[in-house]
């Protein structure tokens, strides 16, 4: 079941105060039909991104509490969907890889330049969110991604260097409701990840176990995350 989140207005655009990064953030409840740019502190957009993690319940499922120091934004060109913390993008609109950026929420003076930084995505309701016997569902996995800077999105329209796991595209089963797809950017180490052994619980064998699990074993850290929901057209 979706659940509304805690957001009183919906902001689809939103500019950091001292920064010239526009970032995307979306009450997956309402939209708006003219977005209009939002001036917002960087301490209200982490709380505003870490409520509707909260909300949709991706913290607490998927991801133990952390407060957000990035933004990942998520657009698939072709389908013209951008994933917008909880919003409605029909299967066959996903089947190929997205076109990724991410932003530091935090002032640009005061991130590392040295990072780096690892993207995956898991879907936490497979085959359902009421009967989550195969999750989490391990999707995707690319690494070696560096601290960004302002300049156009990362296209990955093919498999490149540094990608671990394919591209899976979400496939939710029919009459399984809507499946919630989170995208997590986890910052540490990429030289030495351990694969996961299977997409299947990221081969824990365990219900509801996988990034958050697989982020620990590889001494990762999750700084942002993003998530958009899908379901079969059969329900």
């Amino acid at each position: 079941m979706k659940l509304t989140t805690s957001i009183p207005v919906a902001i689809t655009g939103v500019l950091l105060a001292g920064t010239a990064t526009s970032i995307p953030v979306h009450d997956n409840q309402q939209a708006i039909a003219n977005p209009e740019v939002t001036i917002i502190q960087p301490e209200i957009l982490t709380s505003t991104l870490r409520d509707t993690l909260i909300a949709n319940d991706i913290i607490g499922d998927v991801l133990d509490d952390f407060e957000p120091s990035y933004f990942i934004d998520i657009n698939y060109p072709k389908a013209h969907e951008r994933v917008l913390l909880g919003n409605d993008i029909p299967v066959n609109s996903v089947s190929e890889r997205p076109v990724l950026s991410f932003y530091s929420i935090l002032s640009p003076s005061i991130q590392a330049k040295d990072s780096t930084f690892t993207l995956a995505l898991t879907d936490p309701d497979a085959t359902s969110r009421d009967n989550p016997k195969m999750s989490e569902m391990c999707h995707w996995i690319l690494t070696n991604l560096t601290t960004p800077i302002p300049g156009p999105p990362v296209e990955l329209m093919k498999a490149k260097p540094g990608e671990i796991e394919e591209y899976l595209p979400p496939s939710p089963p029919p009459k399984t409701g809507p499946h919630r797809y989170v995208f997590v950017l986890l910052e540490g180490d990429s030289a030495n990840l351990n694969t996961p052994k299977d997409r299947k619980h990221w081969g824990y064998g365990k219900k509801r176990h996988g990034v958050r699990d697989w982020a620990e074993e590889n001494d990762l850290k999750v700084v942002g995350a993003n998530f958009f929901f899908a379901q079969n057209e059969k329900q």
